[in-house]
């Protein structure tokens, strides 16, 4: 039987005046239609897309959207819904302030919302609509990249990068111009309790998933990914998903989200809702996304060479520089499960080009090349390429942070961590020198990632280039994700967290200090791994915490090995303390928030060259040691010596691997 999936996708950049342009919800949508047409399994699903953008994107044409569109669903079919633009607010009639404490309704901002006559979509609008929709019980899943908060704007963000947040609408807005009566409106109206509806939208007590980019109280940023404005969130959703041989569970595809607009953005924190906590368990999209072969495909394009099957679509990013993917090429008749023994390979591939669903790739090491063979290739290192920093400031200071980047590697080389860039959109960094001491800082806002450094001299410039490539360090942790071609399934090692014996499902996990006998005492949790596969597995879980520290001490040696459906319990089963520092707590610190990163192998690698200490501390020294050219092997050189290294001459693996995170709050109240 097919299953259907109806999907209406709605992108809006541009508004009539005065709503503010946005840049990057087109490409938002588009990226995502994109996925959609490439990923969903042909095999039993027929995708039905809608995609509605810019001036088409009117209330009506939002509204026929659902009604015609995704109202065709049936029992068996999936309806998904996403919106990338403006939020909003707008003042409540008053028949609708007992719903409305705040007496504002929550609302997309549609292309003519606010022309003379127009009006936004409400969220009790939303909710009929999404009633309607779930007549006939489909799948029904809702993702938005908007915001819509009444208040905590900074006015000096705004200033610097676009948030999809439009001005509150304070018209006054007739009761009939409501697409639902006054007596379904209460029907219509779940619990307004930000615990249960963190995001702030009221929808309906029907089953759905709903993922939106920010809670009620922040803003829904832009970023620049891969050359393009792009929304912070959907950018690292779509990048989640691509990367995921096959579907991801909702639950695991905010986790890795979350995490990593987390370490991307400040004040910008993911949220998901369920009517059924355990419907979150199920795969993204009822199942329909095709899982792909471990390996892909090398071959002669007429058009453009050589070219593997695999594109931006397939998760590969694109070369930056000298960084790029590398591909280990085998004979087209060898068995997959050879395909990890690099011994067998008999040639390489560098890409040089990313296209959506094809790369163009330069061969080595195999002669006679002829139009008529084709490969096998698996994916044996992915780039790391330096990240961006946007400096501006005095120039006293600033050229002698120039002058150490030139030098800052082994072989006074560059720094292969961080390099200059001219704009924001390119940067992850902003550097300031200003009244005499350097601030690095996201390229959003001139908030302090770390304490500033004092003074322009050579010994404080290079301090600076320290911090940045540590923090660089970190941030390349945070962003290691499956490789496209995993044949692990992202659930082959489940990790639990367990409080007072209890397992915690929240897919953010908030721990709290409480009180006994007059003092606060800080929380405590246990973690667990089982290995849910068929095959022996090497697990390390790294703890990433908000001062730029990496740990591996939760397992003795930095990982342990995991035989099919075994367990293991990090710090053997003993209480792992959650702690806001005390002088931080003085200092009015009340949260600090761990990324708890699970790395997962077919190969054993030493996860303590991972390690780092706090900023402003001395560095951890670890011993040096001989490493492959794998993406973990790279990423613990370049830690080590800053520098890549040859492959060993001992036989190499192709360590097939992936990696999960999540997200713990810790709250200590003053």
């Amino acid at each position: 039987m097919t299953r259907n999936i109806y999907a209406l996708l709605v992108g809006i950049d541009e508004y009539i005046s005065p709503v503010p342009p946005l840049k990057g919800c087109v490409n938002d949508i588009m990226a995502v239609k994109e996925y959609l047409q490439q990923r969903v399994s042909e095999d039993g699903y027929q995708l039905h897309l809608r995609t509605i953008l810019n001036q088409n994107a009117t209330r009506q044409a939002i509204i026929d959207g659902f009604r015609q569109h995704l109202c065709q669903a049936n029992s068996e079919d999936v309806t998904f819904f996403y919106f990338a633009g403006h939020g909003s607010q707008e003042e409540a009639p008053q028949e609708f302030w007992s719903l409305e404490p705040d007496r504002l309704n929550e609302t997309l901002v549609c292309y003519d919302s606010r022309s003379p006559g127009g009006w936004d979509l409400a969220d009790k609008e939303l909710a009929k609509l999404i009633a309607e929709v779930a007549v006939n019980n489909p799948h029904i899943a809702m993702i938005m990249d908007c915001c819509h908060s009444g208040s905590g704007t900074r006015g000096d963000l705004e200033a610097e990068t676009a948030v999809r947040k439009a001005p509150i609408d304070r018209r006054k807005r007739p009761l009939n111009s409501f697409i639902f009566s006054l007596a379904e409106a209460s029907q219509l109206s779940a619990s307004r309790s930000l615990e249960a509806n963190p995001t702030g939208w009221n929808f309906p007590r029907g089953k759905h998933i709903f993922l939106a980019a920010c809670l009620d109280s922040e803003l829904a940023k832009e970023y620049n990914g891969d050359g393009q404005p792009r929304g912070v969130f959907s950018y690292f959703l779509l990048d989640t998903l691509k990367k995921a041989n096959g579907s991801l569970t909702y639950r695991d595809l905010f986790k890795r989200t979350h995490a990593l607009v987390r370490s991307k953005v400040t004040d910008q924190s993911p949220q998901i809702e369920a009517t059924i906590l355990s419907e979150l368990d199920q795969p993204f999209l009822g199942g329909a996304i095709a899982q792909h072969n471990p390996y892909f495909t090398v071959y002669y394009h007429p058009q453009y060479d050589w070219v593997i099957d695999g594109g931006a679509i397939h998760g590969l990013p694109q070369p930056a520089g000298n960084e790029t993917t590398l591909l280990a090429l085998f004979p087209f008749d060898t068995p997959n499960e050879q395909l990890r023994q690099l011994s067998a390979a008999i040639g390489e591939a560098q890409v040089l080009e990313i296209m959506p669903q094809l790369s163009k790739v330069q061969i080595s090491g195999i002669d006679n090349l002829t139009p008529e063979i084709t490969f096998k290739a698996v994916v044996i290192s992915l780039p790391l390429p330096p990240k961006g920093v946007l400096m501006s400031g005095e120039a006293a200071g600033l050229e002698l942070v120039r002058t150490k980047l030139l030098s800052a590697s082994s072989a006074n080389q560059p720094s292969l961590y961080i390099r200059e860039v001219a704009t924001p959109e390119t940067a992850e960094f902003k550097l300031l020198a200003h009244d005499g001491k350097y601030l690095i800082t996201r390229p959003a806002d001139d908030r302090p990632l770390v304490a500033s450094i004092q003074g322009y001299t050579d010994a404080t410039a290079l301090q600076v280039i320290q911090r940045l490539e540590h923090i660089t360090r970190w941030t390349n942790i945070v962003e290691l994700s499956s490789p496209a071609t995993s044949r692990i399934q992202p659930d082959a090692v489940q990790m639990f967290i367990y409080q007072e014996g209890q397992q915690l499902q929240d897919t953010q996990i908030r721990l709290e200090y409480r009180q006994e006998n007059g003092k606060w005492k800080s929380p405590t949790f246990k973690v667990k791994l089982k290995n849910t596969s068929q095959e022996p597995l090497y697990c390390a879980l790294l703890d990433l915490t908000e001062r730029y520290a990496v740990s591996a001490g939760l397992f003795d040696g930095g990982g342990v090995w995991l035989q099919p459906q075994q367990e293991a319990w990090a710090l053997g089963g003993r209480e792992i303390y959650a702690t806001v520092p005390e002088k931080l707590w003085r200092q009015g610190m009340t949260q600090m928030k761990d990324v708890l990163k699970l790395i997962v192998s077919t190969a054993e690698f030493d996860a303590t060259l991972l390690e780092q200490e706090e900023l402003d501390l001395p560095s951890r020294l670890v011993k040096q040691a001989s490493r492959g050219k794998g993406t973990l092997n790279r990423l613990m050189n370049r830690v080590l010596s800053r520098n890549l290294v040859a492959m060993p001459e001992e036989e190499e693996l192709y360590d097939d691997w992936i990696a999960s995170q999540i997200v713990i709050t810790t709250v200590r109240p003053q």
